[in-house]
């Protein structure tokens, strides 16, 4: 393990999950410059993104496609739809969600910004990015 990681300097058995937290926000980060420019975060463009390759689904439905808790992704998508990017239909017993034109257009707006950033991190990753997609799907599906 790399001895610029405080635990192991310690002499401590790294934390996975702290490094997984620490690399995430930091990925974040990056995703969120990048993104800054249209005025969403990173997840709020993946909500759009998830959402528009859906047939209107319930807030249930959105929230196990993308593993949030429905609460956090509830509050998490109420500024999407005061800025009339995504349209809440609650005249069903399940609310259905689903992208406006407007979102569709600012998801249009975004997607040269993502893949901007994404190429940044792939070049980054080099060859190593399809073991490591593979390995963080893995542990996502068996933790």
């Amino acid at each position: 393990m790399n001895s610029d990681d405080p635990a192991v300097a310690a002499g401590l058995d790294p934390c996975v999950c702290g490094r997984l937290r620490r690399t995430s926000r930091a990925l974040t980060r990056r995703y969120d410059e990048a993104l800054a420019p249209v005025g969403l975060t990173v997840t709020q463009f993946s909500i759009l993104r998830t959402l528009s390759r859906l047939d209107r689904p319930s807030l249930v439905e959105l929230a196990e496609t993308t593993a949030h808790e429905r609460s956090a992704l509830w509050r998490t998508i109420q500024p999407l739809i005061r800025s009339g990017w995504i349209a809440a239909d609650t005249e069903q017993r399940a609310q259905r969600l689903s992208v406006t034109p407007a979102g569709h257009e600012k998801l249009s707006d975004a997607l040269p910004l993502w893949r901007e950033a994404q190429a940044k991190v792939s070049e980054t990753l080099g060859d190593r990015e399809t073991a490591l997609i593979a390995l963080l799907k893995e542990i996502e599906t068996h933790v």
